[in-house]
């Protein structure tokens, strides 16, 4: 019998795993990722309004799901879009360094909405978001170094599978139906870095076109429409097409069932890259610890995994167009941290600041390659001579659910709400797996942002 192709795996997955068998700690970080989620796209609703107007002006019928940014009730397929660029929008969503993913965004803004749709409980929304993440993160995991090599945003161009994933268990698909969704996905996958290095301003909507597209294309499945089997590791498949892969996938069937990804996700303390959450936090750190100030500074030295400081628009000195390209650049963000002492929007929008930019110019970015992913070390060259060095030996943002919740609620004022509104949300989504619905978590969302 031939062995079964990676969409075949993928679908069984999805339409067969028993919510009894998902371990209880997947099933807490799944409620992690998921308050985070909403908070960070909550503070930024003041800054992507283009999802929410698209939504409400192109796709506001059937009224079965909402935007959490303002209550409208719209299709899923637009509140899908709308709340995964709002929630991708701070690029402070959660993250996933193994298939360089940003999973979150576009999985829960299309298990939000389909669950909505579909009156599906709060169990089923949790598993499916679950089942979701671990199908884009696995399908990415072997190629996602290659995929960024040819130009391509890895967690743009994995997006959409996510979505597919937690649509089709949503809405029941077959194993069979669901394997059809994932390779019909592969055809509309795709999302460009360069991005990162115009400043531009797309990023939110690479996510927010996934999480739509993905209800569109398990619909299609539900209706009968069918891929190629080997979709994704054909010899003019998606790994081919995508990353110039000639091998077979292996981290993407290791572990199936066993090993879940979600056990890996990162989220983000700070609104910058994923990769330079560590050496913001270590900078900030470092500087603490021996009472310096950005004026004591001659130079920051920060070394990196190869890949990671080779990511476009890593290693950026400048010029900057926007804030797109500010919390990309390890120079500009380690600049920001030093002179400020923490890391704001705001402060990532200060493109023409003399001082930021004079201090950016001293940062060096190094790759050393016994450095793994998402470790650093930061070297401080000091007037005084002395150097003071530290570094990250482990990833950040794994936060218990008490920890994210006391950040949840360090963002009050930036959403503009107050901190029994968000404790209130907190609240309702720890028990978001025994409810009947995920209304009254969507309500408590809406009435923070109100």
């Amino acid at each position: 019998m031939a062995q079964p192709s990676l969409s075949q795996v993928m679908g069984r997955l999805v339409a067969e795993t028993a919510a009894a068998n998902i371990p209880e700690a997947v099933v807490q970080r799944a409620k992690v990722s998921l308050l985070h989620n909403i908070v960070v796209g909550l503070a930024a609703r003041h800054r992507e309004n283009i999802g929410q107007r698209m939504a409400g002006r192109y796709w506001p019928a059937p009224a079965e799901a909402t935007l959490i940014g303002n209550g409208a009730r719209v299709s899923a397929e637009g509140a899908a879009f709308a709340n995964a660029a709002l929630m991708n929008a701070r690029s402070q969503d959660d993250t996933h360094a193994g298939s360089t993913s940003h999973p979150g965004s576009p999985t829960l803004a299309a298990a939000m909405a389909v669950a909505e749709a579909h009156t599906s409980t709060g169990s089923e929304f949790l598993v499916a978001t679950i089942l979701g993440v671990e199908v884009l993160c696995r399908i990415g995991r072997d190629f996602d170094h290659l995929i960024a090599a040819r130009g391509f945003r890895p967690a743009a161009v994995l997006a959409g599978f996510g979505a597919i994933a937690a649509t089709a268990r949503l809405m029941r698909l077959t194993a069979e139906e669901t394997a059809q969704a994932l390779g019909l996905g592969a055809h509309l996958a795709g999302g460009l870095s360069q991005v990162w290095l115009e400043g531009s301003a797309e990023a939110p909507l690479q996510l927010a076109f996934a999480a739509r597209n993905g209800i569109a294309i398990a619909r299609a499945a539900a209706c009968g429409a069918r891929a190629a089997v080997h979709a994704f590791e054909g010899e003019a498949g998606f790994y081919r097409a995508f990353a110039g892969a000639s091998s077979q996938p292996f981290e993407a069937l290791d572990g199936v069932g066993q090993r879940w990804q979600l056990s890996e996700i990162t989220v983000k303390p700070y609104p910058v890259c994923a990769i330079l959450q560590g050496p913001v936090g270590l900078l900030l750190d470092l500087m603490a610890a021996h009472a310096l100030t950005s004026g004591a500074l001659t130079e920051i030295v920060l070394e990196l995994n190869p890949y990671e400081a080779a990511y476009p628009g890593i290693d950026h000195a400048g010029p900057f167009a926007s804030s797109v390209a500010t919390k990309m650049s390890a120079q500009f963000c380690l600049a920001l941290a030093a002179i400020d002492g923490r890391i704001t929007p705001d402060g990532l929008g200060r493109v023409d600041d003399g001082q930021l930019l004079a201090t950016a110019a001293g940062v060096k970015v190094v790759a050393y390659p016994a450095i793994e992913q998402r470790r650093c070390r930061i070297r401080l060259g000091l007037r005084d001579g002395r150097v003071v060095s530290g570094s990250v030996d482990a990833p950040v943002g794994q936060p218990s659910y008490d920890d994210v919740v006391r950040f949840a609620r360090s963002l009050a004022e930036e959403i503009g709400t107050n901190t029994s509104a968000i404790q209130l949300l907190a609240d309702v989504i720890a028990g978001i797996d025994r409810a009947a619905g995920i209304g009254g978590m969507m309500t408590a969302a809406v009435a923070c942002g109100a």
